[in-house]
């Protein structure tokens, strides 16, 4: 009797082998004889799921940002306000093990996206996701008192840079930016636009 294979889990083993040479190997290293090393099959079954390898790399990129999602939506669904805000930062700069290695693989695919159309539109799409979703928060946070007024597309847009920027210091000098310092510069950054902040002469964002 044949064997039965669930193909949606065997795409699913296959997008994580790429995720794990990806962050391991960095997108160079992720050539289909790796990828079927990693998750225990032939370069012919994966070429039977995935026709192109841009298919395979795209669908590990894919699952990354649902599982970031998923953890983003559990770790704020008890916080409000500038707690959530805070939450969300940290959560978005490499601290811990599983975000240094998503950071790994998000920032591979930004050269690789630069010339192909496809990762473009999908890198330029999460990146409106997750700018609506720091919006949010801002506004919560200046509706409760805890931020400063000020225009919430401008602290977003000035979030995202700093966030984008302590990432690739992180991963290029681990031993400066370690978790005690990533978490200090965000807090620094998040006290400058509160309230406090502006009474003692800090300029208002935006």
């Amino acid at each position: 009797m044949p064997k039965i294979v669930d193909h949606d889990q065997r795409r699913r083993e296959l997008a994580q082998a790429a995720w794990n040479v990806i962050a391991d190997s960095g997108i160079d290293g992720a050539t289909t004889r790796e990828i079927a090393r990693e998750a225990g099959f032939s370069t012919g079954v994966l070429a039977h799921y995935f026709e192109r390898k841009d298919d395979i790399l795209l669908e590990a990129l894919h699952m990354s940002h649902a599982t970031i999602k998923r953890r983003m939506s559990d770790l704020l669904e008890p916080k409000e306000g500038l707690a959530a805000l805070r939450a969300f930062c940290l959560d978005t700069v490499p601290l811990g093990r599983q975000q240094v290695r998503e950071t790994i693989l998000e920032m591979s695919f930004w050269s690789r996206a630069l010339v192909n159309d496809e990762l473009r539109q999908v890198q330029r799409r999460e990146a409106a996701h997750w700018q609506r979703m720091l919006i949010a928060l801002i506004v919560s946070a200046q509706e409760r008192g805890e931020l400063a007024p000020g225009d919430p597309e401008v602290i977003a847009d000035l979030l995202g840079g700093l966030i984008d920027g302590l990432s690739v210091h992180a991963l290029l000098y681990p031993d400066r930016f370690d978790e005690e310092r990533l978490t200090r510069l965000i807090d620094a950054q998040l006290a400058l636009w509160q309230p406090a902040a502006r009474k003692n002469g800090a300029a208002r964002p935006g």
